[in-house]
């Protein structure tokens, strides 16, 4: 009889997810990934910089087939951004349910794949969705407005007409670094799609303090040399080293490498230096839109931690750090001081940097998944 019951249990299964997938297929605005494809008629090996978008969806395959939970890809059409077409390159992982999805949102250079070491335990009982934002990864590389106000709003409408095209009523929403700064901004402009806004060691919440000194003496060659850089997009030197991007990859950030090892292995964490050339080394335009959200090396022009005093009541936050994070560390009483009266919740991640995600990854998981199931409600709507 059991053996019966498993069999039923596999075929019903097998057929909700089917149907749930003909259901995302039926949609005209979304579109499955095109494995031939070709971005440029110039071949990678020709370019300088050795790169190409399926050198990307190659580069998070290969990362993602050490994911066990099955997953599909898809690109969300949200019609035009700044007068460009704008898709949003999609992952979806475990199976719907009556638990509220979570939708991550990657940081500032990097892309979906980067989570691969949350998507198994995060998505083993509720729908996890991650997304590529526009300027990064594999989405499309549109050309954002140069003033900072048009680019919030610009990515605070992207997401917010991704939410609409999949039907997402309620939804977690998390963001690390650059995203958590852009979840905030449309937390407070959607607030009533919010179930749980989590920001995990968010950039850009407070402005540079009038006191702040750098850890280490700075010679006046290299602040001679900084004036100049500061200029620049801050991954330029990467697209400059050409073919050797991968290798100075892995130099300059063995420690992220070493963050994937559990899921990797020790030989195949060059997989990450991989993913992270070639999602930066496309055409820098999510790099323009975080550049022009700048002030000096990596401060914000508009701090997030005032404005989150406009945040909804109703709005529930949970945010994480890493306690050994470069970032600036807040507190509950920050936000309190800074007006803030949407609920707070913030937690430390022990022995974990910015990557607070990856760096006690099991931590996390544990923690997020804890407070997801805290903040669970049978309302959401899925696709």
């Amino acid at each position: 009889m059991n053996n019966y019951w498993l069999c039923f249990l596999f075929i019903a299964r097998f057929f909700y997810s089917g149907l749930a997938n003909k259901d995302i297929g039926t949609n005209p605005a979304i579109e499955f990934d095109d494995l031939e494809s070709s971005d440029s008629w110039l071949p990678a090996w020709m370019s300088w910089t050795p790169t190409s978008q399926q050198k990307v969806r190659e580069a998070e395959k290969n990362l993602l087939d050490y994911v066990e939970t099955e997953s599909v890809g898809f690109f969300v059409n949200i019609g035009k951004v700044n007068g460009e077409e704008c898709r949003v390159w999609t992952r979806r992982f475990g199976s719907a349910g009556s638990e509220v999805p979570l939708v991550m949102v990657h940081g500032m250079g990097a892309g979906l794949a980067m989570f691969a070491l949350n998507f198994d335990s995060l998505a083993s009982n509720r729908l996890v969705y991650a997304i590529d934002l526009p300027g990064f990864g594999r989405s499309s590389r549109i050309n954002f407005s140069s003033n900072s106000t048009e680019v919030e709003s610009q990515y605070t409408i992207i997401i917010e007409q991704w939410r609409k095209i999949l039907g997402l009523q309620n939804m977690n929403l998390l963001g690390h670094s650059f995203g958590g700064y852009l979840t905030g901004l449309y937390a407070l402009q959607y607030p009533q799609n919010i179930n749980l806004l989590v920001l995990a060691d968010p950039w850009g919440m407070t402005e540079k303090p009038e006191d702040w000194k750098p850890r280490r003496k700075i010679p006046e060659w290299a602040k001679a040399l900084g004036s100049v850089l500061i200029n620049f997009n801050p991954l330029w030197g990467l697209r400059a080293s050409g073919p050797a991007g991968p290798w100075l990859v892995s130099r300059m950030r063995p420690d992220l490498m070493r963050k994937y090892e559990d899921l990797l292995g020790v030989g195949n964490t060059t997989l990450i230096s991989e993913y992270l050339f070639h999602c930066n080394a496309q055409d820098p335009t999510g790099e323009a839109a975080f550049h022009s959200l700048m002030t000096g090396f990596g401060w914000p022009s508009n701090p997030l931690l005032p404005r989150l005093s406009g945040l909804d009541r109703s709005v529930q936050m949970k945010v994480f750090y890493g306690s050994k994070s470069w970032m600036t560390h807040l507190k509950e009483e920050d936000f309190i001081e800074a007006g803030v009266e949407a609920a707070v919740d913030v937690e430390y991640i022990e022995d974990s940097g910015h990557h607070v995600y990856a760096d006690q990854y099991k931590d996390f998981n544990e923690a997020l998944n804890s407070c997801l199931l805290k903040h669970d409600t049978i309302d959401a709507t899925v696709i």
